[in-house]
C-alpha cells in the first residue's frame, strides 16, 4: 500500500465533526496558519488542479465547485518535548522543557447539503503568498489539495445506522491493525463512536498527528499510519474513517493533562493533575499571583481582558485541563460541560456521552507512613505532607455523573427527555463503565476519602485514602435501568466483554485494541493487587466485577473463557441499529494473513418492546 505523503506543513487529512440538517463541520490541521484554506464541494472537485484549487481558496469561482472558507484557530496548549517521538532535529532539547509547537485547526460549517446523499469534497490550504504559477503539494510547495472524500449531513432521525465502536487507541502496537481490519471487514459505516483514550499525554502534538512510532491518533484513523504489530508479522496503516464519517469521542484519563505549572516534562505534566479545589486554594493564599491576576485583567490597559478567562487559565495550568481535547473536536455545547458531556441524535441512536474518568495512580500501598516515599492511589509521600501541591490526592475523580453534580441533573433530564425516549437506541458511552473484569476498575469508583495519621501529640505522619461504596454503580446504575438504556459502552481496562443485567441493559467494553491490560476473573487465574492493612481490603475486588455481576459469554469465545485480554489479538465492534444487533470480531495479528472472526452477536431490545 502506498500513502501519498501530507504537504509538510499539513499535519491531518480533513476529519468529520458534529453533522446536523442539512451540514456538516470539515476539520484539518497544519504546522503553521495558512493564507487561506476551504472546503470544496461538488462533483467537480475530482478534476481539480492545485492551481483550481489554491485560486478557489483564494475566492474564484470554479464550475461545479462551491467553496466554503475554513476558520482557523490556533491550539493554546499543544506542546514538544525532549520524549517526543519526532526527528532529532524537531525534537527539543531535554534542558528546554515543555516546548510550545504550533498547531493551527481549520474548520468549516458545510451547509446545503441534500438529506441522505453523499457528496465528493476535498480541502485546499495555501500557504503563504499566491504564488504565479502555483506550486503543487508534494514537496514544499505552496499548495496542498487533499484526495478526494465524500461528506453528507446527519441522517434523518430514524436512519438506520452502522457505527463502529472503539477506544484505548493510545498508539499501542495493534491499533492500527485494529483498524484496518475493522475498515475491510465491516464495509461502508455511518459514524465512529470512540469511548476515550485517544492517545497518552493529550497536549503533546505528535501524539495526535505525527508521532508515536507511526500510530498517532490521526495518521490511525485516517490510513496514514506505519506501524508493526505486537507480532511484528505485518505493518498496518489503520483506515480512511474520520475524513468520510463523523467522530463522536468520550473524554478518558488520557484525554486529560496535568499540572503544567513547575514540570520538567510532558509526561511529569500528564502524570501531576490535582483537585481543582487545590489549585484554588493555593490562588487564595497567593497575593502575589491575584495582583497579578488583577493587574494582567485591567481593562484600561488592555481593552480585550478577560478576568474570568485569565483566572480560568491560571486554575487550569496548576489543576488539569481537557482544554486540547476540547479544541480539537466540534462537540455539542449545549450541556453544562459545554462539549465534555453531551447529548446528540445520529440516526436512530440517541447517543449520551458521560465525562467520567479520574487519575489513575499506582497500587503502591506501605503500611509504615515513614517508609512512603512516593505517591499512589492509596497514599502521599512522606516528605509531602505540608504541600498539597505535591501531593497526589489519590485516584481522584476529574469528573462524574454523581448524586448532586450538575452533570448528574443534566443526565436525569436527558433520560427524561423526549428526544431519548423516542430513540430507536439509547445508548450511553463512558470512559469508565460501572462493570469490568480488568485491573483498572479497582479501586473503587468514588471520591477517595483522606485519612490523616497522627502520632498522640497532634503530629502529622502520614496520609492514606481509602474508596467506600462506588457512585457508578450508586448513583449512575439506577438511572441507566430505569430509563431502559439499550447500550452502555466503556473502555478503560484494554479487553473485551460484556455484562446483560437481569432488566435487559448491555454492559460492553470492546478496548482490547492495540493491547491489554489483563482480565481478572475466575477462569484467569490472576487477582488484582489488594492493598494491607491499615487500609480497608474488603472495599477492594481481587478478581471479579464491581457489583458482582458475571460477564455473558461471548456467543462464539476464544480460548474458552469470557472475554478477550490478549496482545495477540484485536478485537472491534459494529452497532448495526438496522438489524438491532451488535457484533464483535476477533483477529489474531501473529498470522500475515489473518482474517477475522465473529467473536460476539446479541440483539438489541426489539423496537416497541419497551
Amino acid at each position: 500500500m502506498t500513502i501519498t505523503p501530507l504537504h509538510p506543513l499539513v499535519l491531518s487529512d480533513p476529519y468529520l465533526q458534529l453533522p446536523g440538517p442539512g451540514q456538516v463541520h470539515v476539520a484539518w490541521a497544519s504546522a503553521t496558519r495558512p493564507a487561506a484554506s476551504a472546503v470544496l464541494v461538488g462533483d467537480a472537485v475530482a478534476g481539480l488542479t492545485a492551481q483550481d484549487a489554491a485560486r478557489a481558496g483564494h475566492g474564484e469561482e470554479i464550475p461545479g465547485v462551491r467553496m466554503i472558507p475554513a476558520h482557523p484557530t490556533r491550539l493554546t496548549r499543544t506542546a514538544e518535548d525532549a520524549d517526543s517521538d519526532l526527528p532529532a532535529a524537531l525534537r527539543p532539547p531535554r534542558e528546554a522543557g515543555i516546548v510550545p509547537r504550533e498547531v493551527w485547526r481549520l474548520v468549516a460549517r458545510v451547509a446545503d447539503l441534500a438529506a441522505g446523499r453523499r457528496e465528493p469534497y476535498r480541502v485546499v490550504s495555501v500557504f503563504g503568498p499566491q504564488p504565479d504559477p502555483l506550486e503543487v503539494t508534494g514537496g514544499a510547495g505552496h499548495v496542498w489539495l487533499s484526495d478526494v472524500f465524500t461528506l453528507a449531513p446527519a441522517p434523518a432521525p430514524g436512519a438506520a445506522q452502522r457505527i463502529l465502536l472503539t477506544s484505548d487507541h493510545q498508539a499501542e502496537p495493534n491499533t492500527p491493525a485494529n483498524l484496518q481490519l475493522a475498515a475491510a471487514t465491516l464495509g461502508p459505516l455511518d459514524a465512529v463512536f470512540l469511548a476515550g483514550d485517544m492517545v497518552n499525554r493529550p497536549d503533546r502534538a505528535s501524539e495526535w498527528f505525527d508521532g508515536a512510532g507511526g500510530a498517532a491518533f490521526f495518521a490511525t484513523m485516517q490510513g496514514r499510519a506505519d506501524r508493526a504489530d505486537s507480532a511484528g508479522a505485518s505493518t498496518w496503516h489503520g483506515a480512511p474513517l474520520l475524513q468520510h464519517v463523523p467522530l463522536f469521542p468520550a473524554i478518558g484519563n488520557h484525554e486529560v493533562q496535568g499540572r503544567r505549572i513547575g514540570q520538567p516534562s510532558i509526561a511529569a505534566s500528564f502524570a501531576a493533575p490535582v483537585p481543582r479545589a487545590v489549585a484554588e486554594a493555593e490562588l487564595a493564599a497567593d497575593a502575589e499571583a491575584r495582583a497579578a491576576l488583577a493587574a494582567s485583567a485591567d481593562p484600561t490597559s488592555d481593552p480585550t481582558a478577560d478576568p474570568a478567562a485569565q483566572r480560568e487559565a491560571w486554575l487550569r495550568d496548576r489543576s488539569f485541563s481537557t482544554t486540547t481535547y476540547e479544541e480539537l473536536f466540534t462537540l455539542p455545547s449545549t450541556s453544562p460541560g459545554a462539549g465534555r458531556y453531551y447529548a446528540v441524535t445520529v440516526g436512530e441512536v440517541r447517543l449520551v456521552v458521560l465525562y467520567a474518568t479520574r487519575i489513575w495512580r499506582s497500587a503502591v500501598a506501605d503500611p509504615d507512613p515513614a517508609d512512603r516515599v512516593a505517591a499512589s492511589r492509596f497514599q502521599e509521600a512522606a516528605d509531602a505532607l505540608d504541600e498539597p501541591t505535591r501531593q497526589g490526592q489519590g485516584d481522584f475523580l476529574f469528573d462524574a455523573p454523581i448524586a448532586g453534580s450538575a452533570q448528574h441533573a443534566w443526565l436525569r433530564q436527558e433520560l427524561a427527555s423526549e428526544a431519548f425516549r423516542a430513540a430507536g437506541v439509547r445508548m450511553v458511552m463512558l470512559h469508565e463503565g460501572p462493570y469490568g473484569i480488568g485491573t483498572n476498575v479497582m479501586p473503587p469508583f468514588t471520591p477517595p476519602v483522606r485519612i490523616e495519621e497522627r502520632e498522640q501529640d497532634g503530629a502529622l505522619v502520614g496520609i492514606r485514602y481509602e474508596y467506600p461504596g462506588n457512585v457508578l454503580l450508586r448513583d449512575l446504575v439506577p438511572l441507566l435501568e430505569e430509563a431502559e438504556v439499550d447500550l452502555v459502552f466503556s473502555g478503560h481496562s484494554h479487553l473485551f466483554t460484556r455484562f446483560t443485567s437481569p432488566g435487559g441493559v448491555h454492559y460492553v467494553e470492546t478496548s482490547n485494541t492495540g493491547n491489554t491490560h489483563g482480565a481478572f476473573h475466575a477462569t484467569s487465574g490472576r487477582e488484582r493487587e489488594v492493598p494491607p492493612a491499615p487500609w480497608r481490603s474488603a472495599d477492594h475486588l481481587a478478581s471479579g466485577s464491581p457489583g458482582g455481576m458475571e460477564p455473558a459469554w461471548p456467543t462464539a469465545p476464544l480460548e474458552g473463557v469470557p472475554y478477550v485480554a490478549s496482545n495477540d489479538h484485536v478485537v472491534f465492534t459494529l452497532l448495526d441499529t438496522g438489524a438491532r444487533e451488535v457484533v464483535s470480531y476477533v483477529a489474531d495479528v501473529r498470522d500475515p494473513g489473518t482474517t477475522p472472526r465473529e467473536l460476539d452477536r446479541f440483539a438489541l431490545r426489539p423496537r416497541g418492546t419497551r
